[in-house]
């Protein structure tokens, strides 16, 4: 976890969130759209989506769907700046239970935001649980007055954790998920807060001294971005990387009988020499352990993780993918259309095709290797950030009883997703892109039906407060806990 203005995967929506004013073309900033500009994005976006979206059936029926938009385009009564039409569209398209659906800012609202000096506050904060805590002062030297492990309980007047609550407001997720709306509403609370109160230049904080209440007034700094606050250890300056791959791998032990391999995503880049040279090594050493570390995976290369499963499982077994259209429909708003064509020319040709009406299904045989698999036993590290092709992995591996979990609840369902080719549809009037998922990814193996559930740790790790602050690995402490009992 690292806190870093403009780096935490949560901060695309901090800027896409920002306040009007700053001093930078107000015409973008403050300009507001009215009603009749809105429902007409809107109308583009519903129908976009009602006519690609695979979700639609998933959990709720079409009429649901239908009904959704149609009032949020019926709200649409008063004028609104690009800022505010974002907000309430992510709280919207958070109803459609997808975590590859977003909204984005226009491409003139990003320009603005890169060279933009905003107002950050001079103490980092992080919520654990119910409470707020202080984690540290921005310069460590001088912004001492409130203490690490202080409880915040108002920010200019506004109880603290209702800013957490925002957060989660507005984060898309997989199915009824919560974990990740936890996970991102935490790493980026600090985003959150200030947007609400539009990046003050002064920040009042209520904090607790023991039983009574005390009050700070600290002033923001203006600057482009703050220095990182990190909860995570350096580095293992020990591992071996496969840069391009974003695999890195090392041995735990002289003997080389526990492996730990990082896939902090799944590339599309020199993936198949990476997992031949660590399996062979698995294989060649006799390695009984391997420690997978798929935490704040957030998924890439479907290919990659096809190839990753191959060296896992034990049986053959299938993954089906299907989609609800040919070609892309209004054409005037979105491009990649030769892409779509091109996935499906793929799938065509390495998966099993079949056609009712405009929805074509494939199924895709994962079909074990006999060279270098690896047969022991296998430990995966999953927290709400494991997402879409890192949840394809998981619940292979989860369902056929091949590993155990140890973490929290993955970000993606063990279902499977809505992904592979994502199209952006510009909307006309705000110049905002709406992404719009073209695919439904099923996960075969699962035999429990639409649960809206992620993959669940067979052992569940809570971090408290000093957890975070000692910078404590308690999913790698338990995988060695559990290799030690066992052995």
């Amino acid at each position: 976890m690292i806190f870093k203005a403009k780096q935490i995967l949560i901060t695309a929506l901090l800027f896409s969130c920002l306040t009007n004013g700053f001093g930078q073309k107000p015409n973008v900033l403050t300009h507001k759209y009215s009603p009749d500009k809105l429902k007409e994005d809107a109308r583009i976006m519903r129908d976009a989506i009602l006519k690609i979206h695979p979700v639609i059936g998933i959990y709720e029926g079409r009429n649901h769907y239908e009904n959704l938009f149609e009032n949020f385009i019926n709200s649409l009564t008063d004028s609104l700046t690009e800022k505010q039409f974002r907000i309430k569209t992510k709280q919207l398209l958070e109803k459609l239970h997808c975590g590859h659906t977003d909204i984005m800012y226009s491409k003139e609202y990003q320009k603005i935001l890169k060279k933009t000096k905003l107002n950050f506050p001079r103490y980092y904060l992080l919520p654990v649980e119910d409470k707020v805590y202080v984690l540290a002062g921005l310069n460590r030297k001088y912004d001492t007055i409130l203490k690490q492990g202080t409880i915040i309980t108002k920010i200019n007047g506004i109880a603290a954790d209702s800013f957490y609550r925002f957060g989660q407001s507005v984060i898309t997720i997989d199915g009824n998920i919560q974990e990740t709306k936890k996970l991102y509403g935490q790493l980026g609370y600090s985003g959150y807060y200030l947007t609400m109160l539009n990046y003050p230049d002064t920040l009042v904080y209520e904090y607790k001294v023991k039983d009574s209440l005390k009050t700070l007034v600290s002033p923001a700094l203006k600057t482009l971005n703050i220095p990182e606050y990190s909860l995570r250890k350096k580095p293992d300056s020990l591992l071996i990387k496969y840069k391009k791959a974003k695999i890195n791998y090392r041995f735990l032990d002289d003997d080389k009988k526990t492996c730990y391999m990082h896939v902090v995503a799944f590339s599309h880049k020199k993936f198949g020499k990476a997992y031949k040279k660590i399996f062979k090594q698995l294989k060649n050493n006799g390695t009984e352990n391997l420690i997978i570390d798929l935490r704040y995976n957030g998924g890439g290369s479907l290919t990659n993780s096809y190839v990753l499963s191959k060296y896992l499982l034990n049986t053959e077994t299938t993954q089906s993918s299907y989609t609800l259209i040919k070609k892309y429909p209004y054409k005037k708003y979105t491009k990649g259309n030769v892409m779509f064509k091109l996935t499906r020319f793929f799938f065509k040709v390495y998966a099993k095709k079949t056609s009712i009406g405009d929805t074509d299904k494939y199924v895709m045989k994962i079909k074990p290797y006999k060279k270098n698999h690896y047969n022991n036993k296998i430990y995966v590290l999953i927290n709400g950030g494991s997402f879409s092709a890192s949840c394809l992995v998981g619940a292979y591996l989860k369902e056929t009883g091949r590993a155990t979990f140890i973490g929290r609840e993955t970000g993606g369902t063990l279902e499977g997703c809505n992904a592979v080719i994502t199209p952006y549809y510009k909307l006309p009037n705000t110049k905002t892109k709406v992404r719009v998922p073209t695919f439904r990814l099923i996960h075969d193996v699962n035999k429990k039906g639409n649960t809206g559930r992620g993959i669940l740790p067979d052992y569940e790790i809570n971090y408290s407060f000093n957890d975070f602050v000692k910078k404590r690995d308690l999913e790698m402490e338990k995988a060695m806990e559990l290799i030690k009992a066992n052995n």
